[in-house]
């Protein structure tokens, strides 16, 4: 593990901690679909296609995600007038958007308390909150999307914890002239999967980007099966100038600065190794680090 530019390639054994070892007390299988991912590619489809109606559509975009209806306005059933003047064709695509990812999440707050890091849990709702930094005016991550919280054992899990305190002791040498004291952290928990239907999926679908926190853990690889592609790349200096890539193995993750950084990031789709199999999958847990005091 070195330390350069903040960006930190590491392994779980790194840690004392084996990769089985969180593929057992952290189960992907019992994940629920993000549903999410189904609306936001029917909102990008429908401003692709009405590049006019394009602040209209994201006016009403929340409302649309949340399964509402907008407040009473001139533009209050736009989505749905503008889905129904679809083509044929177009109207085939917009429907046959699957999911692609299964996810849940789950939030700590950690403190520096008498020389070690205390990783305590906030209790979440049925349906979390998230929402995410736009990049530029008319990025859909800004949307407040709801996920469902990590299953009880999972983020009760010690080895989580373990894990959180050994990426709180980088983000400290990264930041060791602020010295931070507590710190805001999300985890998430996702499975990319793909099949005979969905050839091709990416955990980055919206491009290069920032994630919008102090620091990220963009990519903890835990399992795959069956999968080429899923290579991480970093970018420097306003997405102009590529860094470096990785293709990471089970176990394997990266750590980077992320929020008011020259530093970028994605990852490439994943596609079926094998495709007689007919199934593959890349499980992934990714961290969001967010400072909020130091010494």
């Amino acid at each position: 593990m070195t330390l350069k530019y903040k960006i930190i390639k590491f392994n779980t054994n790194e840690f004392g901690i084996n990769i089985e070892s969180i593929k057992n007390e952290m189960p992907f299988e019992l994940l629920t679909w993000d549903l999410n991912d189904i609306k936001i590619s029917q909102l990008k489809l429908l401003i692709d296609l009405y590049p006019e109606e394009k602040k209209i559509i994201l006016q009403e975009a929340q409302h649309y995600l949340d399964d509402e209806l907008a407040p009473t306005t001139i533009h209050s059933t736009i989505i749905q007038h503008l889905i129904s003047r679809l083509p044929d064709e177009d109207k085939k695509t917009f429907y046959a958007y699957k999911p692609f990812r299964k996810r849940s999440m789950s939030r700590f707050v950690a403190e520096y308390i008498n020389n070690r890091w205390i990783v305590n849990n906030i209790e979440l709702p049925e349906l979390a909150s998230f929402t995410q930094r736009a990049d530029h005016p008319f990025d859909l991550r800004k949307l407040i999307r709801k996920f469902p919280p990590m299953a009880l054992a999972t983020r009760h899990s010690p080895i989580l914890k373990v894990l959180i305190r050994n990426f709180l002791e980088i983000l400290c040498e990264c930041e060791s002239q602020k010295k931070p004291t507590k710190i805001e952290v999300t985890c998430h928990q996702m499975s990319l999967l793909i099949d005979g239907s969905i050839p091709s999926a990416c955990n980055s679908p919206e491009g290069l980007h920032q994630d919008g926190s102090d620091y990220i853990v963009s990519a903890l690889v835990i399992d795959k099966y069956n999968i080429e592609g899923g290579t991480s790349q970093l970018y420097c200096a306003e997405r102009k100038a590529f860094i470096q890539s990785h293709t990471l193995s089970a176990g394997e993750g990266l750590f980077h600065i992320d929020k008011n950084s020259t530093i970028w990031h994605q990852v490439t789709p994943i596609t079926l190794k094998e495709p007689s199999i007919k199934i593959g999958y890349r499980n992934i847990l990714g961290f969001d680090f967010n400072l909020i005091s130091s010494l």
